[in-house]
């Protein structure tokens, strides 16, 4: 009998240790790190706006449940040795180098632009694997809507390139559960596409396998969450019974409210808008002229920046914040050589801008590039300007 006890405990610790562990299905937020956002233009409250914006697109960002996001003061030691300030990283594959050290998969860099009465926030997703920049999104505000506001209108754009992914684990009366929860981010009045499998679609000459076709059967909207689990209600569906158990969700960003409304000007960004909603294209006004012109003017591309000095002079946009704009860059690059024409080209142009405002704020300036310009055509024009002081 005691061989037979040994034995018999010795087989059930053995099933025990190869029994299959229990399956962990638990969601796994996205890890990510967010950069100080870049503040152009004047009226901000502090000079440190830059890191409270990005702290209210974090807090965004967390209240939803997605993402896990590195702390500041990680992202600042990381950034420091490498020698890189915590607004400065823009270039892609910088920031794909900082990333892999955080141990990330996206890093968020931003920026806001205030010009008068408009406030403009861009933000850019740049993977870190690949380094490119995988999304772009843009809000924009001519209306006394507050910079915080317009953040959360940021966020919640960005988090429609995050879609949440899960199965669909019962099926019952006319509701579907889902294997997500309040832990990943669910929300009252979610919409899901539940969707199967199809065909392999392989490449017709290497055989790579490049996609799998999605075959919707249905959509939900969420009524009951609890921590892992979530009940939707069949708001449609393909056929009879068309959705079942194990095919597989994907999360439908909701629409935006504008933050305004107001039509949407020929060459500039567009006002944010419910998507798909039609817009009338004005002629810019000259608020709007204004915001571009500084982009311009703070573009890399030297021909954006005689682009903008151009249209300075045409439209009189003599306002002190783009003269100070036009004066700074024309300072940057009037002592170069370069052999590219549309380098004095542009220099040029900034000159003109200046002379033609009359503004004897910019005198001193323009004395200094008729006698200190590394092209002799941009001291002749600097010289030109002057005359009209």
């Amino acid at each position: 009998m005691r061989r037979f006890l040994g034995i018999f405990v010795l087989l059930a610790v053995f099933g025990l240790l190869l029994a299959p562990a229990p399956v962990r299905a638990d969601f796994k937020k996205t890890k990510i790190a967010v950069l100080d956002f870049q503040m152009q233009g004047e009226g901000y409250e502090t000079k440190d706006m830059g890191a409270i914006v990005a702290e209210w697109f974090i807090t965004a960002l967390v209240k939803t449940g997605r993402f896990d996001v590195i702390e500041r003061a990680l992202l600042k030691k990381i950034l420091e040795e490498q020698k890189l300030a915590m607004s400065g990283v823009v270039d892609p594959g910088s920031a794909s180098q900082v990333g892999k050290l955080l141990g990330v998969k996206t890093i968020i860099s931003g920026s806001v632009m205030r010009l008068e009465s408009i406030v403009e926030v861009n933000a850019r997703i740049i993977d870190v694997e690949s380094g490119s920049i995988i999304a772009a999104e843009n809000v924009r505000s001519t209306s006394s809507s507050s910079l915080q506001d317009l953040i959360n209108r940021m966020a919640s754009k960005i988090i429609k390139n995050f879609p949440l992914e899960g199965y669909v684990v019962n099926r019952a009366d006319g509701r579907v559960s889902i294997d997500l929860g309040r832990l990943a981010g669910v929300r009252d009045g979610m919409e899901f596409i539940v969707y199967k499998e199809g065909k392999v679609i392989r490449h017709p000459k290497t055989g790579e396998v490049l996609d799998v076709e999605k075959i919707e059967t249905g959509r939900i909207k969420i009524v009951s969450i609890s921590d892992k689990i979530a009940q939707g209600k069949i708001v449609k569906e393909k056929g009879k019974n068309a959705i079942a158990y194990g095919q597989m969700v994907k999360s439908v960003a909701g629409k935006l409210k504008p933050v305004e409304a107001a039509p949407v000007y020929a060459g500039a960004p567009a006002v944010v808008q419910a998507y798909g909603g039609p817009v009338r294209r004005l002629p810019p006004s000259k608020a709007q002229l204004a915001a571009q012109v500084m982009r311009k003017l703070n573009s890399k591309s030297i021909l954006d920046k005689r682009w903008a000095a151009k249209k300075i002079i045409r439209s009189g946009l003599f306002k002190p914040a783009i003269l100070d704009a036009v004066e700074r860059e024309l300072l940057k690059g009037y002592r170069d050589k370069p052999r590219n024409r549309n380098h004095v080209d542009a220099m040029a142009w900034l000159v003109k801008a200046l002379g033609a405002s009359a503004n004897p704020k910019y005198k001193e300036t323009l004395k200094k590039v008729a006698r200190k310009a590394g092209n002799r055509k941009l001291r002749g024009y600097a010289k030109k300007a002057l005359q009209s002081f």
